[in-house]
């Protein structure tokens, strides 16, 4: 008798122990039915993602430019690079591949050779910003591969060729059925208006130049003043307008508020065409009428222009 009371007391022992040792749930102590498969959203982490997504589709990207630009030894090269939805926080850099050099950051040239520059231009009608590497009196040695560059995450770039040819590597080829000759550009360059163009200080003048007759557009058509290459860079208040096309191509340079400083010789030079020069004189007098215009880039032999405005 004594032995059947141990056994049951120690049997009611054990079922206490199962019955209090029994574990509650982690989250919900008393759960409702089914709420295990029920699950917290965190609504705030998915828009995070999603706000970084939309910055993905919002970074830069590049236009579809040329990627390979040929020049003649001596001439001056531009390295196209189009950039759209060019938001801030953004820069664009320019290097030389051959010898991972950095050649600018945005529009801060970062070599020791003066030859090189670039030339920014806002395009808003089109969202794009226009980057153009440009590298004055080419020498064979600046053939290669060029790359523009954005600093998105992660990084994109845009390769441009640059291919220098020598006029003297092909006449000095021999051909033992013809006589090798260097052809020179057959189209020419013509600035609109008279040769000499009389302008009053304060007036805003146009100069407008077409090229004519062309299969294929010209790679390079850019103005010249006294010589040297004429950007916004070296007179603030310039305007910029080209249009390369086949058939006739276009380029149109606009200087405001002209002062004596501006006086000078402008050129309309081109890789394909024989360039045209007109000479701009800024007087203190009553306004002039027309603009200026000729032909080759240092002398001045035939009449052309636009008019002041």
């Amino acid at each position: 008798m004594f032995n059947n009371n141990i056994l049951r007391l120690h049997l009611m022992l054990l079922c206490c122990v199962l019955v209090i040792g029994k574990p509650s749930p982690r989250s919900n102590p008393s759960p409702a039915p089914w709420d295990w498969q029920v699950e917290q959203v965190d609504y705030a982490k998915y828009n995070k993602y999603e706000e970084e997504m939309k910055k993905m589709l919002e970074q830069p990207y590049f236009a579809r430019v040329n990627n390979k630009t040929a020049v003649k030894r001596g001439e001056v090269a531009f390295l196209p690079c189009r950039v759209k939805e060019m938001n801030e926080g953004y820069t664009v850099s320019w290097m030389r591949l051959s010898d991972v050099t950095i050649l600018s950051v945005g529009s801060l040239a970062f070599s020791s050779d003066q030859r090189y520059g670039v030339v920014h231009v806002s395009r808003p009608r089109i969202q794009a910003d226009d980057w153009t590497l440009l590298i004055n009196t080419t020498t064979t040695m600046d053939s290669g591969k060029y790359e523009c560059s954005v600093n998105t995450m992660p990084k994109i770039s845009h390769v441009v060729e640059l291919v220098v040819e020598d006029p003297m590597d092909i006449i000095m080829q021999d051909s033992p059925y013809t006589d090798a000759q260097y052809p020179g550009p057959s189209a020419m360059a013509v600035i609109s208006g008279p040769a000499t163009h009389h302008v009053s200080s304060g007036s805003t003048i146009g100069l407008e130049c077409r090229i004519s007759h062309l299969s294929t557009p010209p790679t390079s058509l850019y103005w010249k003043k006294e010589g040297k290459v004429f950007t916004a860079r070296d007179r603030p208040g310039i305007s910029l307008e080209s249009e390369k096309v086949p058939g006739v191509s276009t380029t149109r340079l606009f200087i405001s508020h002209v002062t004596t400083d501006d006086s000078g010789q402008y050129s309309c030079c081109s890789d394909i065409a024989t360039p045209d020069t007109v000479r701009l004189v800024v007087t203190r007098a009553s306004p002039g009428s027309a603009l200026t215009g000729h032909n080759s880039c240092s002398n001045i032999s035939s009449t052309h222009g636009l008019p002041a405005l």
